[in-house]
């Protein structure tokens, strides 16, 4: 029988965790072998003397807020050490429904994937602004681009893990791990799959972000990162077509005025042209370096471990 463990990162929930564990266990009331894990990211409220209260099987604490990102590594290392065969992350704020869970653990099982998200269909979702709807869209469709893996809710945090998925992944973002893992699955050629769920009424407002400006740039820093770590040639070679270009420019513009007989007055391109093509190779050399480094990263995983 499968053993699954259900992670809820938590920081200050006392008021709305013992709603979400209630929810949780009525809806599993009918299945077997399943875990509740709180891990408490630092809270200085009453979150875990409520989930002490509420007999979860088991309770993580950091000693301090250490963010999102690190918190899911350390129930994904919980899930590896203790041999766990699925892993699903829910939410302590209760957004995602409980009831897709069944549906979540029923698909990882009878279909061939290592990770199944939660997909939100951000239309049907009230309190998304137009504005964060369409940012939504725009990052899913960059970790598409970046992963080639086919999901349409990126940054969802209701998902499941296969034990394949929790052996490969690990999390390098402290901020969050959705998309970190997304674009990590997709490198490591896990299978990535989607149900389509609703959501409840938020019952707060979100801690990772207080405005569109912030989660904009810690989306796009953590996309760049995973860009830079997983597909460091592709990264490093689209940052040398800019002064390649043109250095390419510089170099035809100084041979088009040196033809018509004005060399002389235009060897400010050839200068300029050759910094701006020293620039792109190393930019390129970098690509080649990280792209050797990664798949000595690779093979020194399957020698030794994650």
């Amino acid at each position: 029988m499968h053993k699954i463990l259900i992670q809820i990162p938590c920081y200050n929930e006392e008021e709305v965790i013992e709603n979400t564990l209630v929810e949780i266990r009525h809806q599993i009331k009918e299945l077997n072998n399943i875990e509740i894990l709180v891990i408490d990211d630092g809270s200085n409220d009453n979150t875990v003397k409520i989930a002490k209260k509420n007999n979860v099987h088991h309770i993580i604490s950091h000693q301090r807020n250490l963010g999102l990102g690190v918190t899911f590594q350390t129930g994904l290392n919980f899930a590896k050490q203790n041999e766990f065969d699925f892993l699903i992350n829910f939410d302590a704020d209760n957004q995602y429904k409980a009831e897709y869970i069944k549906e979540l653990i029923k698909t990882i099982k009878n279909e061939n994937f290592d990770i199944i998200i939660g997909s939100r269909n951000f239309k049907n979702i009230p309190h998304f602004s137009y504005f964060k709807k369409k940012l939504q869209n725009l990052g899913s469709w960059v970790v598409r681009v970046i992963s080639n893996q086919k999901v349409s809710d990126a940054s969802s945090g209701f998902r499941i893990y296969s034990k394949k998925a929790i052996k490969e992944i690990n999390c390098i973002s402290k901020f969050s791990y959705t998309l970190d893992t997304i674009i990590q699955a997709g490198d490591r050629n896990l299978k990535i799959g989607e149900i389509f769920i609703e959501t409840n009424k938020p019952t707060r407002n979100s801690r990772l972000f207080k405005s569109n400006s912030e989660f904009i740039f810690n989306q796009t820093k953590i996309i760049l990162n995973c860009f830079a770590i997983y597909k460091p040639f592709i990264f490093f070679f689209y940052l040398a077509l800019a002064p390649v270009t043109m250095g390419i420019f510089l170099y035809l513009r100084f041979l088009i005025f040196y033809f018509s007989g004005d060399g002389l007055g235009h060897v400010q391109s050839i200068i300029f042209g050759s910094t701006s093509l020293v620039l792109g190779f190393i930019l390129i050399a970098l690509g080649v370096i990280g792209e050797l480094i990664k798949r000595n990263r690779k093979i020194l995983e399957k020698l030794y471990g994650k």
